[in-house]
């Protein structure tokens, strides 16, 4: 086995999280933040020559300075960045006929469905007219028998 010079940095107690978090925040301000502010400084420069274009802001500058680190990226790779269209192929008799018999199991599933939610709909109906029936029986009934007890 071939021993490897790689050295090996542990993160240990609140401390090692606390140096990670500091590195972490100067590479952020070293790398995103002040080429931000440059390019703001820049662009804020360029407007004061001129009164069409608005001044930016520092998160401007960032998505400016982002624009900038990525146009410079698709530049200068070495597989060139391309962009093709190509018109969509049509589809062979076999995969329309395919596409056509799905299509019409859909639409009869939703008609099926339809008719199924509609028979529902007439069932919880006509449970409401038996139920009101039901209720103006039973109203009739009590009056009914209010009458008879005043009779007697």
């Amino acid at each position: 086995m071939k021993k490897r010079n790689a050295k090996v940095i542990q993160i240990a107690g609140i401390r090692g999280l606390l140096l990670v978090g500091f590195v972490a925040v100067c590479l952020a301000a070293g790398f995103v933040v002040f080429p931000g502010l440059v390019a703001m400084h820049l662009w804020n420069y360029a407007v004061s020559f001129t009164y069409f274009i608005p001044a930016i802001n520092i998160y401007q500058g960032i998505l400016l300075w982002a624009i900038f680190g990525i146009t410079g990226f698709i530049i200068n790779d070495r597989k060139k960045f391309l962009v093709a269209y190509k018109a969509p192929t049509q589809l062979s008799e076999e995969e329309m006929r395919k596409l056509m018999e799905r299509v019409k199991i859909q639409s009869q599933t939703q008609m099926l469905n339809s008719m199924i939610l509609k028979s529902k709909e007439l069932q919880s109906m006509e449970e409401k007219n038996n139920i009101e029936k039901i209720d103006k029986l039973d109203k009739e009934e009590a009056q009914s028998q209010e009458k008879d007890i005043h009779k007697v």
